[in-house]
């Protein structure tokens, strides 16, 4: 069925509507047939308060404008949900976030650690590449998915972001899921595409 946009156009929040909103959402709560979801979004927060605490059954939806990646917002997950195993995606890798995995599996804060990169990582970013085939349990797909799953047996959580594993001063649009639901969903696609992935 088609539909004029005219048909819409009264659905559409108006631009003088929009632009009375404050630009900086540092902390508003929302209820949703799902769960609860915790709304963050302000240039000048850092990644601790952008992220905030994680609770039971509540996602937490951010932006960011650079001054974090999702390897370290996944660093900040598991500092609240303790050591956990991590099962991630990334388009891309930079050698810094590399260094920073390897160390917290040293430290036993990551139990156990899986990734999915593009294929394009091999010509693109061969050093990391290099060190991605030294140090983890890997496999080369063609993906564009960042997501990170972090579980032990108290937390099931879900990264789903606009964020890679590199620095990048762009503005990113993230959201943290406590639902064993989408866990289980997310885990389930990204093992089949694990299982299907070169090495």
């Amino acid at each position: 069925m088609l539909f004029k946009t005219t048909d819409i156009a009264s659905q559409i929040p108006s631009v003088s509507a929009m632009e009375s909103a404050p630009k900086g959402i540092e902390a508003s709560v929302i209820c949703t047939d799902q769960d609860e979801s915790l709304l963050r979004a302000d240039m000048d927060m850092n990644l601790i308060e952008s992220i905030g605490s994680l609770e039971q059954g509540k996602a937490t939806h951010y932006y960011s404008w650079g001054n974090f990646n999702l390897v370290r917002v996944l660093m900040n997950i598991i500092k609240q949900t303790g050591p956990a195993h991590v099962f991630m995606t990334s388009y891309s890798f930079s050698q810094k976030s590399i260094e920073s995995i390897s160390l917290h599996i040293r430290k036993k804060d990551i139990l156990s650690f899986r990734l999915i990169v593009d294929n394009r990582v091999k010509t693109m970013s061969p050093i990391p590449f290099q060190m991605i085939m030294e140090s983890f349990d890997y496999r080369c797909s063609s993906i564009h998915a960042k997501i990170a799953l972090i579980w032990n047996d108290q937390w099931q959580v879900t990264i789903l972001t606009s964020q890679n594993a590199t620095d990048n001063p762009k503005m990113e649009r993230g959201v943290i899921y406590t639902s064993k639901e989408i866990f289980e969903f997310d885990h389930k696609n990204l093992t089949d595409e694990f299982n299907r992935g070169t090495a």
